[in-house]
């Protein structure tokens, strides 16, 4: 095993040594014919009596180290020029297919990437460090994962006790302070639902749970989905649309996709007046779903992260468009966010499949 350092002046060095020797033909003729014919040509006049030739042999010399320092200099070039763009190219590929690797390593998907093997010390501490990294946050990640749905499933019993006495309160005689105190608690209960019940949909999603793929008509799914859309809004003159021209087939898990379009209206819902119109819109290989805003546009930085509000108002729990990011991811879609002339618009890819 060799240092970069070590490895790449050998292959320098190799490089050079094989263009001098590719160029020797070059300096013999050019030595030949500027040194050694006329050199050849005064003995042989000198041995002879022959009368001197004129010759300008400064001249000719001067131009023989020109030409030779002109070679070299290229042999020299060409040489680094390999060297750089070929061997070096090749002696930091390992680094190269180390950095791809790591720009789509994708935490929550639970698989460590195999770099290739290579003899360079440093890639190979490189790929070790890098190794153990993946490997303590994958094991971190996974115990974050275990504790919320561990903490989840243990709410459930406790929210369930709550919601039975907070019933049972509701049975008595009380007076109206009484009354709106028990009103406050069940608002705080099922804020508290709501939650955990998201927070364990994000851990099931996490975790793979949802296998079950099948074949959906998304136009006929959202067009179904109406009603209860209608009704969210709690205003009847406030409708939401589909547009849409034919029959679009994905693959998709009907539980998540229920999901996702919930969570889409619903916050398209808390970001428009009552009186604004809420449009789903399918095209061939995607699904927006715009609403006019009631304020600027939102920060994108923070847009799909959990607990993260998009606006001063703090509605909701701050996990739906992180459960929509995470819908997307676990079936392979492309979701983005665009703002345009006072409009939100939340934009699904997804590929489209041929019906059976």
């Amino acid at each position: 095993m060799k240092s970069l350092l070590n490895k790449t002046l050998a292959q320098f060095v190799l490089c050079t040594v094989i263009v001098l020797l590719l160029a020797t033909p070059i300096f013999y003729l050019l030595t030949k014919h500027f040194y050694a014919e006329d050199m050849m040509d005064l003995i042989e006049a000198m041995e002879k009596g022959k009368k001197i030739p004129n010759w300008d042999l400064e001249k000719d010399i001067l131009q023989g180290v020109m030409i030779q320092f002109f070679l070299i200099f290229s042999v020299l070039s060409c040489s680094m020029f390999i060297t750089l763009r070929m061997i070096t190219r090749k002696l930091w590929q390992p680094f190269d297919d180390t950095l791809k690797k790591m720009e789509h390593f994708n935490l929550g998907r639970n698989s460590e990437p195999l770099f290739v093997s290579t003899d360079i010390k440093e890639f190979v501490r490189l790929n070790d460090a890098v190794s153990l990294l993946i490997k303590r946050n994958m094991e971190s990640y996974r115990t974050q994962k275990e504790f919320t749905e561990n903490a989840s499933h243990e709410l459930l019993t406790p929210l369930a006790i709550a919601q039975s006495k907070l019933d049972l309160l509701l049975q008595e005689d009380l007076n109206k302070k009484q009354s709106e105190i028990v009103g406050d608690l069940y608002k705080a209960y099922n804020r508290m639902s709501r939650l955990n019940k998201n927070l364990l949909l994000l851990a099931r999603i996490e975790n793979a749970q949802y296998v079950d793929m099948i074949q959906i008509d998304i136009c006929k799914f959202v067009h179904n989905q109406l009603p209860f859309f209608e009704n969210l809004r709690g205003n009847e003159s406030s409708i939401i649309l589909l547009k849409t021209t034919e029959h679009v087939f994905i693959k998709a898990n009907e539980v998540l996709l229920e999901s996702l379009l919930n969570n889409l209206v619903v916050n398209a819902i808390r970001h428009s007046s009552d009186k604004n119109r809420i449009t789903i819109e399918i095209l061939d290989h995607s699904l927006i779903v715009t609403n006019i805003a009631i304020s600027g546009p939102l920060d994108e930085r923070l847009l799909f992260h959990r607990f993260q509000f998009t606006d001063d108002q703090k509605r909701g729990n701050g996990l739906g468009l992180s459960i929509v990011k995470a819908i997307c991811d676990f079936h392979g879609w492309s979701i983005s966010y665009e703002y345009n002339e006072g409009i939100h618009s939340f934009i699904i890819c997804f590929p489209i499949i041929n019906p059976n």
